[in-house]
């Protein structure tokens, strides 16, 4: 009896051990599945985090930049205020030495607020005169012609463009470019026409949609100033180099400029030909300039950047 009671309890105790084995590596794959879906858990709300950190410090930067742009605007309306702290050889026109041509970091200002911002943190806005170039929409073909990055199938694009005959868009009815950035759709417009290289200015840094079409002659650079149809170089080079001031170099405090054309003769020596294209071709006065405003967070790993096109009239911007 003890010797068959013997048996059937090991025989339990063999079937039994299977059991207890298959609930055990239930039991583990459980706890795995449940650890990888705790861990699942754990990194998206890390990944939340982040992303509303990110773009909180966005947010910040975002308002800082804009912030930006608005002083911007501001120094473009007191122009004419800080003109009259100017030396008088220094006065004339729009020119690349008057206060607003000066990028302007709030940093060195002191107007950053260390809570926000830390040390390798900025906040600086940059205004740029947009009459310094070519107006795409009201440039003539001769000067469009002298664009050295400009193919003559483009050119006759743009004119036809200009004109509502535009074939390879039958459909458009608009006639302006209202962005500089539509010319880079154009077929025949590759990454060399748009951004230049060593040989040839590129067509971002020569044309423009704003303005109305004269070019300032105080603050356009010699490229775009070579464009004009019957301009010597001779006569370019003796205006920037009185252009530049005494120090002679390009866009620094002491560059100045004149207010009409019988300064500018007067003072470099240009007549005859080149004295009439910038008398039919430029002005000495802007009234469009771009502010752009830029901010950075995080030692610059955060960054916002806006702009806005700002045109002046007798009533305010």
């Amino acid at each position: 009896m003890n010797v068959w009671l013997g048996r059937y309890s090991a025989e339990i105790s063999q079937s039994a051990a299977p059991k207890r084995g298959f609930v055990l590596v239930c039991v583990l794959w459980v706890t795995a599945l449940l650890s990888l879906l705790a861990l699942g858990f754990a990194r998206r709300a890390m990944l939340d985090r982040r992303a509303a950190t990110y773009a909180l410090d966005h947010a910040v930067a975002m308002a800082a930049a804009r912030g930006a742009v608005e002083r911007g605007i501001l120094e473009i309306m007191n122009r004419g205020l800080k003109v009259r702290f100017l030396p008088p050889e220094r006065r004339g026109g729009t020119h690349l030495g008057e206060y607003w041509a000066r990028p302007t970091d709030f940093a060195s200002e002191g107007f950053l607020s260390e809570d926000l911002f830390g040390e390798g943190d900025s906040v600086y806005y940059i205004i740029t005169d947009e009459e310094r170039r070519i107006n795409i929409n009201t440039a003539p073909e001769e000067m469009l012609r002298n664009i050295p990055s400009l193919n003559r199938t483009v050119l006759r694009r743009i004119l036809a463009r200009r004109t509502g005959k535009d074939e390879e868009d039958p459909e458009n009815q608009v006639t302006v470019f209202r962005a500089l950035e539509e010319l880079r759709y154009f077929r025949g417009v590759d990454d060399e026409d748009w951004f230049g290289d060593e040989r040839k200015p590129g067509l971002s840094r020569l044309l423009t949609v704003w303005g109305d079409g004269m070019i300032n002659i105080n603050t356009a650079p010699k490229e775009v100033l070579m464009c004009i149809p019957g301009i010597q170089e001779q006569d370019v080079d003796a205006w920037l180099a009185f252009r530049a001031g005494g120090d002679r170099k390009p866009d620094t405090e002491d560059d100045r400029g004149v207010m009409s054309l019988d300064s500018l003769s007067r003072a470099t020596g240009i007549q005859g030909k080149s004295l009439e294209a910038i008398q039919r071709f430029c002005k000495f006065d802007s009234t469009c300039f771009k502010i752009s405003g830029l901010a950075t967070r995080r030692n610059g790993r955060v960054r916002a950047f806006c702009s806005a096109v700002v045109t002046l009239t007798e009533d305010g911007p």
